[in-house]
Formats: structure tokens, sequence, C-alpha cells
């Protein structure tokens, strides 16, 4: 799903360094990964991320990570149903991002969070990942486990 009237053949890194090269260091950012779940810390990080890839000239790549332990996973017949919070989401994205002028992304995974935004960064060439501060009584703090094993920067939005 695509955001804010981009071309929907954008692609993360087209046009930023000839025939794909990835570099990092580089002046500013040219993609910024977001954990956004639609809380209040989800959106702090998403406004900061849009602000800083508007200066920057980059992208978003706006993840939605579906835990699967949540009590919002339900099994029929062997088969895990998911409810429709990503769709739910994009909505949200939507009313948040309108005017921010800044291209955007958002996909939906399911796995461990902090795992997942590292390996979407990963996937994409990301310089940095973006998420809020707020912690979860089972599964403990995003932006700690990533601070930890992060390959590449990242921001912890309050």
């Amino acid at each position: 799903m695509f955001g804010s009237g981009t071309d929907p053949r954008w692609e993360p890194v087209a046009g930023r360094l000839p025939a794909g090269e990835f570099e990092i260091g580089k002046d500013g950012a040219g993609l910024l990964v977001v954990g956004f779940d639609g809380t209040d810390p989800s959106r702090n990080a998403l406004a900061y991320a849009a602000g800083l890839a508007r200066r920057d000239n980059a992208g978003l790549l706006i993840a939605f990570v579906e835990s699967l332990n949540s009590a919002a996973l339900w099994f029929f017949a062997g088969s895990p149903i998911i409810p429709d919070s990503a769709a739910d989401l994009t909505e949200d994205l939507w009313d948040e991002l309108r005017g921010a002028g800044v291209p955007w992304r958002f996909v939906s995974v399911r796995g461990d969070t902090a795992r997942e935004l590292e390996t979407l960064a990963s996937a994409y060439m990301a310089d940095t990942i973006v998420v809020g501060r707020a912690r979860s009584r089972w599964r403990g703090s995003v932006a700690a486990g990533l601070a930890k094993r992060a390959r590449r920067t990242v921001l912890i939005v309050p």
C-alpha cells in the first residue's frame, strides 16, 4: 500500500545511488523504517520520522508487526486468523501523513517486533529504524531490543 500520492512503483532506494549501490554513513537518510501500531508512542515516532524524511528528501517504510503471541490471534480449524488491524491502520496513516510531502509505503508482517523491523531495514537497505518508546508487560521494550541488536542507527522517540 502506498501513500502521499506517490508513484505506486516507488522503490525506496531508486534514484539514490547508481546501479542500486548502498552506502552507510552518507549525508542524510535515504530510507527510514518506522514501527507503527497506532499507539501514541508510535504516532510520535511517525511524526518525527516524517519530518526527518522531508528534510533529508528520504522515503518512509512504515511497518506494522503483528506479534504471533498476541491476544488478537485466534485459530480456526488450525489456521491463524488475524484481525484487520493493518487495514485499520492504513486509514490512520493517510490522515497522519496528509500534507507531509514524503513518499511512503506501508507493510504488515508477523513475528517478533524488533527482529522484524531489523529484517525489513536490512532487506530495504534502510539507514535508520525509528520507534516510539513503549514497554509491553509480556515482550519488554522493542526500542531496547533494537538498541542491543540493530546493525544500523535506531532512533527512539519519547
